[in-house]
């Protein structure tokens, strides 16, 4: 080779190596454990590719780019979009850099969960799990625990129903135990005053008379509790049917969806009654033309009581046989004539449509429709067989009624 045509060829490889050089220069150094930022410049369903300045590229997975397994990458990552991020390892032994957003992410919201936890602020998260004692939620990509008692204002039996929701928590200790990090959050207090603030807004709104929906949350021997949106009502037993139920639970469950309608107010004691009666289904609506005064229908014993029976005419309606009006003669006690379920006729006294109240006489109803002989075979039996005789009833008795303290209904 001549010299001039070497000498060239020296400038020429002179030349690219001080290129390398600049280049090189120019380029990020990077080292493990660093945090720097870089642009997305592609995304793929697995992973995002970043430019660092770096010779090559940068690489986060999706399980590095983010918690939330649910998440979509190409919908939270971007061509264009700026990210800072931590360098997991400079070579993966083809040359690519292995980078973690995940972890820069999760750093800053340790410190953001540290200042909320000083300066008492309420932070977002997500129930995940529900665990021994209570539940456990992803708040700010950091697992914290929530003590089964501060995840409501009142007593939850089913922690399963909050997993998956999202609430707003108070972070109520953070710190480090046996060398781990320890995060306990609740939402005792802010459950509190959104049921409070939701309180008043409801009570603002609801007037006695309107219908609301509801869920039954609770059931008890009086009556059933139903969640009206963030206000608890109050069906009383007696509210639940117009037919005489003796516990809720025979007509309801906890979950039942139920449209009830409010009957009572009490702003001052936070309290709210409603009803499960329809009006235009209670059965005293035409309660005379079906029970006229003097009638004799049919019933059946569905109470006894010291001072007389109660009879059930048709379903909702019942009456009372006061213990005077059981039999022509004197007895101590219901059941000397009468049993449970037993099917009697009855005679219509009194209906009072304001009390809701009918009185009854199975003793009338039977002098009716068994009648004792003229006086004169009444007395020539009587004579014969006295102890056989039922008593001649009264021309003028006025029928006892039952005091009205003494009744249940």
């Amino acid at each position: 080779m001549s010299e001039p045509i070497m000498q060239e060829t020296l400038d020429e490889a002179s030349e690219a190596q001080q290129f390398k050089d600049m280049l090189d220069g120019s380029l990020m150094s990077l080292r493990n454990g660093a945090i720097v930022k870089g642009t997305i410049v592609r995304v793929t369903s697995t992973e995002a590719i970043v430019d660092l300045g770096f010779k090559s590229d940068g690489i986060i997975t999706k399980f590095e780019f983010t918690d939330d397994s649910a998440a979509i990458l190409t919908e939270i990552a971007k061509p264009g979009d700026i990210v800072e991020v931590f360098v997991i390892r400079v070579n993966d032994g083809e040359g690519n850099v292995l980078v973690s957003k995940k972890k820069v992410d999760n750093q800053l919201n340790l410190r953001a969960l540290e200042t909320a936890f000083e300066e008492k602020t309420p932070v977002s998260g997500k129930v995940v799990d529900v665990v021994k004692g209570g539940l456990v939620a992803n708040i700010m990509g950091a697992r914290a625990f929530i003590p089964a008692s501060q995840i409501s204002a009142r007593y939850e039996p089913d922690l399963a129903l909050f997993k998956g929701k999202e609430f707003q928590f108070n972070i109520l200790e953070y710190g480090h135990s046996k060398g781990q990090r320890r995060i306990v959050a609740g939402r005792r207090e802010l459950a509190a005053k959104e049921a409070d603030d939701a309180r008043k807004e409801i009570f603002g709104k609801l007037e006695v008379g309107q219908t609301v929906e509801g869920t039954v949350i609770r059931l008890v021997d009086f009556g059933a509790f139903v969640d009206i949106g963030g206000v608890d009502g109050l069906i009383h037993v007696s509210e639940v049917s117009w037919k005489r139920v003796r516990r809720p639970s025979d007509v309801l469950s906890v979950g039942d969806v139920v449209k009830a309608t409010v009957v009572g107010i009490d702003t001052e004691k936070g309290k709210i009654s409603l009803s499960l009666k329809d009006i235009s289904t209670n059965p005293w609506n035409g309660i005379l033309e079906r029970f006229p005064v003097d009638s004799i229908v049919d019933g059946i014993v569905a109470r006894l009581a010291p001072f007389g029976a109660f009879v059930t005419l048709e379903d909702g309606i019942d009456g009372l046989v006061h213990i005077s009006q059981i039999a022509d003669r004197r007895i101590a006690r219901p059941d000397e004539e009468l049993t449970l379920g037993q099917e009697i006729q009855v005679k219509v006294l009194d209906v009072d449509l304001e009390s809701q109240r009918i009185s009854l006489s199975k003793r009338e109803a039977d002098y009716i429709l068994n009648p004792p002989p003229p006086e004169e075979e009444y007395e020539a039996a009587a004579e014969e067989m006295p102890e056989k005789m039922p008593e001649k009833m009264p021309k003028e008795e006025a029928p006892i009624e039952a005091p009205i303290e003494a009744s249940d209904e």
